[in-house]
């Protein structure tokens, strides 16, 4: 070294032990000079490489970027400077050492390097290079010696050596202090980058190095939050790495690739099964051997491989900076060790302690620096994780089969987003602590072995004997979990349906029957809550006193092992330290452990999600079919699921192109079946469908989406006025918008809460003929609207003359009149098609059906071809009868703000844990507005380890912002779910329109909205970290550098004490921050159930001492006085001062237009509306006196809609256990559903799914009828029961009513007339009020209202 330098390259007494020191001449010109050099040179391959993948647009050559490249062409002039001058030595015979050749030639290429980069950054559009700051700043760094050296040499020999080496030094210096300071400026954004139409867009992309390593960017928000609530529109949009759209695209390609490769597998084993069974005729004993092994090859398509690939290269970035961290983490007790030594040595210069302080807050900082960065990779992963997972399963969602769907309920699958995702995404900030646990323990135990020899063992026993214990208690934990998860899918699932079906509830006095149910369930979940959070601190105790065990344990070993051991202050603090370091992964491995197992569990469930059959796209041929035909089927044979038995047997159907055809028969023959196999919704087992054209789907029962009217009917299809008006008229609409709120503009609730049931079937049917396609399968789309608005729409939309004629038709109907009319008709008899034909030539045949038509038709129906003139009076009279005025209970204006206010309430009430008593007897109304919003599972707050830390300075900033986001976070986050539940529950009718791919960019959509609020929220937290952390350094540095100035004053012991502890207080600074913000943050749950528990409730259920007599109501007296009622303060009447009696065991029929008020009787009845004015009496008893539940259970009510919960049958005829099997049985006959129950293995404890759905509308129906015949009290209310079923069953339920409860007062809101022909008196009822109540005959002679209903029936 020393010929290479021609000096000496180290010097201890020049350099350490002295009170000023210096480096030797050679050691600055050889390692310091080079430091820079060599750094620059490693990180280039690296970094060429990602300035290959990042290609953003260039920027243009701005004056910043040419004054960088001048100083550094200069810096290039002045090194070589150097260079020439040693050669122009060398020829005046001074030879140089090597050094002076080699160093100037070295450090000029680098510098010219580092200005060719800075001009390749710029045409790859990087504004702002952390590669070059910091190689600048290292040469800054390096160059202050040397600087410091030469004024140091010079002032004491009072003149310059070598003139022309110093003054390029000094400029030197100069222009990289200039380099430096211009490189911390960023440049502007790149041109040509792919255009951000963002308004919004996030400073992250723009922002320089600098302020992304400190989080600075992230400053103006968090000064914005401060200064008043953010809002929505203050938000940041995504960066595009970070949207569904490039996430889920990703995914989803890995996953289609895994799902590609595993079949490859399967198909290879298969084959060569087939070739080894061929070589056999006998059945070998290796041919079994081949079977065994195959099994073991065909393995499923693993999802977590596709996540790997997808998100693992991203997460490693993360997992680099932990590395560096946890290495860094370990040299602050070294230093420790070093400083102690420095404190006992009372002759050591003073600049070493000063040297140890600054080095140990240098350490401390670059490890903060480290450690959010790596959070940040790791929770931007986990975002990504989030969106992924939801995005995938969104899309699966709407191709599973049927009886996939089956297999899990609405509510599991909401929770496999909610829940599951959540679980990755809380997964990725602990992932890291796999590896990195282990390494801290590995080099804490290494260097305490160092430190204290064997005894440390010891300690590591006590450690190693608290892990079986811990694991112990994770495994039961996580069985607690799984069991706990399963209450919570039950509660949830139990909760949505109350919710649902929460009109019928009340109108049946069911309320505490299901709270008990659901107050059981919840028991259950509070004891395995309870039991599994006294595990909780039972495992928390022990890791808590582990770190404090260790070290009593080790030291007292250490001291009585050997007489020499002497545990100084030195050895006591530095081992401290490194417990301290041990106590992090050792209390977070069995957390990472049973986190992972969590999320082991959620990965299957996704897993088995995503590896559910999908339906064939292809099992409905769209191509090929005989010209002239719409549809053709052959032979075909269907079933709702591989393993069922086929619900449709040899089906042969040619349909004609623009044939109106219909198809008939009774309840659950499989008419809807048939439109589903169609539709390609079934499992085809044999045969072939063909299906021509665009197809146009109305369901029975109308799927209805949380969006405008408008927007129902053009389903994303583009506005024309003109066929959007044509669509309103034809389908009778235009005077219901008129009495909606808003017109067309009115916000629908889920489901079409706020619209009755015959408006809903209208949108939906609108929704049809807007879409202008081919062929048109209409389910059932008469049964829920009024007799002379089906005819009219079947007249102005369905007939030969309709809107629609010329389009291939496919009716399945109820309605007898409108047969004549159709071309061909299909007669359905339990899955088979028993006729067809013309409506003449099934009279011809005179089979079933005709006996069917002999007994139902009126000569009426049949003669309706001929043409009538009407007066020009009673043609507006039918047209007044047409206009539809609209439930006024339903159109309430649902303005986002009350919507969003219920939405929360609704949310609150399952998902902060308990139910609140009251809340089934909150009133009714609250139920009608809300959206139904699966109700979110909470985050329990150990899963929220690593979330938020604050000072007192910070936090004021701090929480105002985050707990704003929060906010956000959650009111965006309750979207993504409800439009989810609504897209499962209306997936047919989305593909039937081939609106799959606009509903997948719907939720991406508002999926990124959502990660739109927690983006920032994470970042909120780095923000903070970083800065509260480095206050936690400053102390460090000070307690440090007190040390050294008080020196002579204090002893060891002291020193270790303060500086061990300073290094803990930013752990502690961060958790109480951490702490405190979490609280606040969480606070808005309690806040959220305190509001709902406030809501108005009904009255009470039962009075004491009110109660009415035991037999009461005996005789079944009505009586109406001066009776008015309104739906909510600030409404109109619906029922203005009604006066009627009515005698026990009177037939009453209640007819009216939509909106009269008809349903409003019944509701006041029940007193779920509560009168404003007036009284209602039955049997001389004030209702308004008596309990609810005493009022409801004595009165019986068959309801519009069919409401059934998930159960068994007999829970949904009555669940109080109340009636014995007989009357059970009793009660099934009359309503005959004998056959169809007897007929199931398991009888009465057949179980109904969700909703009824393996029920046919018209047996849920029939169920209903059963309920009423089971209770059988003196009042019966019919309404509008009879609208879903054919006329048979129609028949028979009248038949049952008219045997079964003929001393009874029977009130019928009739939608058929000829149901209530025999009736005693028929009340008509007009805008509230009373228009006419006599006998039928009367009112038929009397030529009014009722006469021109009765006309237009075809019954006058």
């Amino acid at each position: 070294m020393e010929a290479f330098c021609g000096s000496r390259f180290w010097d201890s007494n020049l350099t350490i032990h002295t009170d000023n020191p210096d480096l030797t001449p050679c050691f600055q010109n050889t390692v310091l000079a080079w430091i820079p050099s060599i750094y620059l040179w490693s990180a280039l391959p690296f970094y060429l490489l990602y300035l290959r993948h990042n290609k953003r647009g260039y920027i243009v050559l701005s004056m910043l970027s040419r004054f960088k490249t001048l100083f550094g062409v200069l810096l290039w002039c002045v090194s070589w400077a150097d260079l020439f001058y040693s050669f122009h030595e060398l020829l005046q015979n001074r030879t140089p050492p090597p050094v002076y050749f080699v160093t100037p030639l070295v450090v000029g290429i680098t510098v010219l390097l580092a200005t060719l980069l800075i001009q390749y950054e710029r045409l790859r559009g990087i504004q702002s290079s952390g590669v070059l700051i910091i190689f600048w700043f290292l040469s800054v760094l390096c160059a202050v010696g040397p600087l410091r050296s030469k004024i140091m040499t010079t002032t004491a020999q009072g003149h310059v050596n070598e003139r022309f080496r110093f003054t390029t030094f000094y400029i030197y210096f100069a222009l990289i202090i200039i380099e430096l300071i211009l490189s911390c400026f960023k440049e502007k954004p790149p041109f040509f980058s792919p255009v951000n139409i963002d308004a919004n867009p996030c400073p992250e992309l723009n922002s320089g190095f600098l302020s992304r390593l400190t989080f600075w960017w992230f400053t103006s928000m968090a000064i914005h939050g401060y200064k008043r609530p953010l809002e929505e529109k203050d938000l940041w949009s995504l960066n595009k790495d970070d949207t569904s759209k490039t996430v889920v695209q990703q995914l989803s390609k890995e996953w289609d690739r895994e799902k590609a490769e595993c079949k490859q597998k399967e198909d290879v084993s298969y084959m060569r099964k087939s070739t080894h069974e061929q070589n056999h005729a006998g059945g070998s004993p290796e041919e079994a051997e081949v079977l065994i092994r195959d099994k073991r090859h065909n393995r499923k398509p693993s999802f977590l491989k596709a996540l790997l690939r997808t998100f693992g290269p991203y997460f490693l970035i993360g997992s680099f900076f932990k590395l560096i961290q946890d290495l860094l983490s370990f040299v602050n007790p070294q230093l420790l060790s070093v400083l102690i030594g420095f404190i006992k040595n009372k002759d050591a210069p003073a600049w070493w302690g000063f040297l140890i302080a600054a080095l140990m807050f240098i350490c401390a900082v670059l490890q903060t620096l480290f450690l959010h960065q790596h959070f940040q990779y790791c929770i931007v992963t986990g975002m990504r994780l989030r969106t992924g997972i939801i995005g995938v399963i969104y899309r699966k969602s709407l191709v599973i089969t049927n009886s996939a769907k089956r297999s899990s309920t609405v509510g599991e699958i909401v929770n496999l987003m909610s829940v599951d995702a959540q679980r990755f995404m809380d997964l990725t900030t602990f992932l890291n602590m796999l590896w990195s646990a282990p390494l801290q323990i590995f080099l804490a135990l290494y260097f305490l072995w160092q430190a204290l020899g064997p005894s440390v063992l010891a300690g590591v026993a006590v450690m190693v004997l608290l892990i079986p214990f811990n694991s112990a208690i994770a495994i039961k934990t996580r069985a607690f979990q799984v069991e706990q998860m399963r209450y919570k899918d039950s509660r949830i699932k139990l909760m949505n349906e109350i919710l649902g079906g929460i009109k019928v509830l009340k109108l049946y006095a069911w309320e505490p029957s299901f709270s008990e149910k659901v107050l059981e369930i919840r028991k259950n979940e509070l004891k395995v809550l309870k039991k599994s959070a006294y595990l909780n601190s039972l495992s928390t105790f022990a890791w808590i006193s582990a770190p404090f065990l260790v070290a009593l344990t080790t030291f007292a070993v250490y001291v009585s092992v050997d007489e020499k051991n002497i545990l100084d202050a030195e050895k006591a603090f530095v081992s401290l330290s490194l417990f301290n370091i041990l106590k992090f992964p050792l209390s977070m491995l069995p957390q990472v452990i049973s986190n992972i197992a969590q999320t082991s569990v959620s990965l299957k469930r996704i897993q088995q999600f995503l590896s559910h059959d999908e339906l064939n796209p292809n099992c409905v041929e769209k191509k090929v079919i005989a010209p002239g035909n719409a549809i053709s089927v052959r032979n075909a044979t269907f079933s709702w699921g591989k393993e069922l038995k086929p619900t449709l047997k040899d089906i042969n159907m040619l349909i004609p192109s623009g044939s109106l055809v219909a198809i008939v028969g009774h309840v659950g023959c499989g008419k809807s079946s048939l439109v589903s196999a169609l539709l390609g919704e079934m499992e085809k087992l044999e045969g072939e469908v063909a299906v021509k054209g665009s197809v146009a789907y109305v369901p029975q029962q109308a799927w209805i989406q949380n969006a405008t009217l408008k927007d129902n009917i053009l389903f994303g299809q583009a506005p024309n006025e003109e066929k959007y008006q044509d669509a309103l008229e034809a389908c009778a609409l235009k005077t219901d918008l008129e009495v909606l709120p808003g017109g067309d503009q009115t916000e629908i609730g889920e489901k079409g809460i706020n619209l009755s049931g015959g408006q809903r079937q209208r949108v939906s049917l609108a929704r049809a003929v807007y879409s202008s396609s081919d062929i048109f399968l209409l389910d059932d789309p008469l049964s829920a609207v009024d007799s002379h608005v089906a005819k009219h729409i079947f007249d102005k939309v369905i007939g030969p003359d309709g809107i629609l004629k010329g389009k291939t038709r496919i009716l399945v109907t109820h309605g007898i009149s409108f047969l004549p009319q159709v071309d061909h008709i299909f007669v359905l008899v339990d899955g088979k098609i028993s006729e067809m034909g013309s409506y003449q030539e099934l009279l011809k045949q005179n089979k079933a059906f005709a006996e069917f038509l002999r007994n139902y038709a009126l000569d009426e129906d049949i003669e309706e071809d001929e043409p009538t003139m009407l007066e020009e009076e009673e043609v507006l009279l039918a047209e007044d009868t047409l206009s539809i005025h609209t439930d006024l209970v339903d159109n309430e204006p649902v303005t986002n703000e009350v919507r969003k206010q219920f939405l929360r309430q609704l949310s609150v009430v399952s998902s902060e844990g308990g139910e609140c008593p009251n809340k089934m007897s909150t009133k009714r109304r609250v139920c009608e507005k809300k959206p139904a919003e699966p109700p979110l599972p909470r985050k329990s707050a150990n899963e929220k380890l690593i979330q938020a830390e604050t000072t007192e300075t910070g936090t004021r900033f701090y929480v105002a912002t985050s707990r704003q986001l929060k906010r956000l976070e959650s009111v965006s986050r309750s979207p993504i779910y409800s439009h989810f539940s609504e897209t499962v529950s209306g997936a047919s009718v989305i593909r039937a329109y081939r609106r799959v791919k606009a509903f997948v960019d719907i939720s991406d959509l508002k999926v990124d909205e959502n990660q739109k609020s927690y983006y920032p929220g994470v970042v909120s937290n780095r923000w903070l970290g970083i800065r509260v952390e480095f206050v936690g350094n400053c102390i460090v540095l000070f307690a440090a550098l007190f040390a050294v100035i008080g020196r002579n004053s204090l002893n060891a012991g002291l020193v270790g004490l303060s500086v061990s502890y300073a290094l803990q207080v930013t752990v502690s600074l961060n958790w109480m921050v951490r702490m405190t913000s979490e609280l606040e943050t969480n606070i808005v749950a309690v806040e959220r159930i305190k509001e709902y528990s406030e809501t108005e409730t009904e009255a009470p259920w039962i009075i004491e001492g009110k109660s009415p007599p035991e037999n009461w109501p005996s005789k079944g007296d009505l009586e109406f006085v001066n009776y008015s009622v309104r739906y909510r303060k600030g409404l109109d009447l619906v029922l203005k001062d009604l006066n009627l009696q009515v005698h026990g065991g009177e037939k009453i029929g209640i007819v009216g237009r939509t909106g009269a008020g008809k349903s409003s009787m019944t509701l006041c009845l029940f007193r779920i509306l509560e009168a404003v004015k007036g009284e209602i009496k039955i049997d001389g008893v004030k209702i308004s006196e008596i309990g609810l539940h005493d009022l409801r259970s004595r009165l019986t009510i068959i309801p519009q809609d069919p409401v059934l919960f998930s159960g068994t049958l007999r829970m949904n005829l009555d669940p109080f256990n109340k009636y014995s099997d007989e009357e059970i049985w009793k009660a099934l006959e009359l309503s005959h559903l004998k056959r169809f129950v007897s007929s199931q293995p398991s009888m009465l404890d057949y179980e109904c799914s969700e909703g009824g759905e393996n029920l046919s509308v018209g047996q849920r129906q029939l169920v209903c009828l059963a309920r009423a015949l089971l209770r059988k009290t003196r009042i019966l209310i019919l309404d509008e029961a009879t609208a879903a079923i054919d006329l048979e069953t129609d028949d028979l339920i009248q038949m049952t009513i008219r045997t079964q409860f003929v001393d009874c007062t029977v009130l019928t809101i009739a939608h058929r007339l000829n149901t209530i022909m025999d009736y005693t008196r028929v009340l008509v009822l007009d805008n509230g009020t009373i228009a006419e109540f006599d006998t039928p005959a009367n009112l038929i002679a009397a030529k009014g209202i009722f006469y021109s209903m009765a006309k237009d029936a075809g019954l006058a």
